[in-house]
């Protein structure tokens, strides 16, 4: 992510891909973190095409605000807090967040799962391979994720073809995965 922009490309693999491509890169110290995603009854987040989540990793919770820009483009704004209950954030920062993408306040969770996320740092962007346990199922994505403007799409190709892939769009976000489970 940079200057609050988020832009990531994802392809949901299966779990023999996932497992020649943990063997391919020096990942670092895997990262277990629980997502908590919050929405209206009435799916008013969704409804603009946004999130809003907590994430904890270890002891540290961090808020996240995300508004779609395009396709593959998000707005995201993120900030440590203290809690895991939407109701008790007091922040100035994240309330103006709110207000700015009129974000309503009365939300409730909606989704929780659990992703164990290994990262290699490349210079221009991030890989990421992720295993997530939704409720009833268990997935595998590679996700690369631009730290830099460039031609994402040809770096992240150059990996993929190496395991017979190719970057396509099939990976709905883990928040719609999450719902559908």
């Amino acid at each position: 992510m940079y200057d609050n922009i988020e832009r990531e490309l994802k392809l949901l693999i299966d779990e023999k891909t996932y497992e020649s491509i943990m063997k391919s890169y020096d990942f670092h110290i895997p990262i277990i973190q629980t997502n908590t995603y919050f929405d209206t009854e009435n799916q008013d987040v969704k409804k603009q095409y946004g999130a809003v989540r907590i994430r904890t990793i270890q002891d540290k919770k961090i808020f996240t605000l995300k508004i779609k820009k395009d396709e593959y483009t998000h707005y995201e704004f993120e900030k440590e807090i203290f809690t895991n209950d939407i109701k008790e954030i007091d922040d100035p920062e994240i309330l103006s967040w709110f207000d700015q993408y009129q974000i309503p306040k009365a939300l409730h969770p909606t989704a929780s799962f659990t992703t164990l996320r290994n990262v290699y740092e490349f210079e221009n962007g991030e890989l990421c391979l992720d295993k997530t346990t939704f409720k009833n199922h268990i997935d595998y994505e590679i996700e690369y994720e631009y730290t830099s403007e460039h031609d994402g799409i040809l770096f992240f190709n150059s990996i993929l073809n190496k395991y017979g892939l190719k970057w396509q769009k099939n990976c709905p976000s883990k928040i719609a995965r999450a719902m559908n489970d």
